[in-house]
């Protein structure tokens, strides 16, 4: 044998096989950050379904308390509820719906998609707005709302102030909310609720 069939690899092989390897692992790198951007998406987007989901049955429960005006009674009691009496004056319009402490339920959730209070709003990842229409007027003793939840968060890389306070801050309006679309994810949810008439 002469000694040039005993050569090992040149340099020359070897700097085209280690960025042959480069390239290929660069790709499997760049798959993996989509990938995991996905899931994260993916995630949160279940969470938000299931709070929206959550604010309908909230909606439902509450129109337990809305009895009257009925046959006996003239008088609308939609004030006795927690949060439908909200479509007294504020109806068609986006609302960011307050913290009540027996349901702990409100507008902000966690990441994990738990109740945050207003009073720790600033630690909310998600937030929650509703929006109540009449479909049918109460006058009549038959009283139908439409219940329409919107469940938005930022969006990577986004800041999580609007105009200097939290997305979820009980004193940032809900109409800063939809001029800034290309800030949030939403989910929206609809259903309606029925007055649930006394005999």
């Amino acid at each position: 044998m002469t000694r040039k069939q005993h050569r090992g690899y040149t340099a020359v092989e070897l700097l085209m096989a280690i960025s042959i390897f480069a390239i290929g692992v660069s790709g499997i790198i760049a798959m993996q950050k989509v990938t995991v951007g996905a899931n994260a998406h993916a995630k949160n987007l279940t969470i938000a379904t299931h709070i929206a989901q959550g604010w309908l049955d909230q909606l439902a429960t509450d129109a337990a308390a809305w009895n009257h005006p009925s046959p006996g009674t003239a008088t609308s009691d939609i004030g006795d509820t927690t949060w439908l009496t909200l479509a007294q004056g504020n109806a068609n319009q986006w609302l960011r719906p307050a913290y009540d402490v027996t349901r702990n339920f409100g507008a902000g959730f966690d990441a994990q998609g738990n109740p945050v209070s207003d009073a720790n709003s600033a630690n909310a990842v998600f937030c929650a707005h509703i929006r109540l229409s009449w479909l049918y007027p109460q006058t009549a003793g038959n009283g139908l709302l439409r219940t329409e939840v919107r469940v938005f968060w930022l969006r990577s890389g986004q800041g999580g102030t609007v105009n200097g306070q939290p997305t979820c801050d009980p004193n940032t309006a809900a109409a800063l909310i939809e001029n800034a679309g290309l800030r949030y994810h939403f989910v929206h949810q609809t259903s309606a609720v029925k007055q649930n008439t006394a005999s």
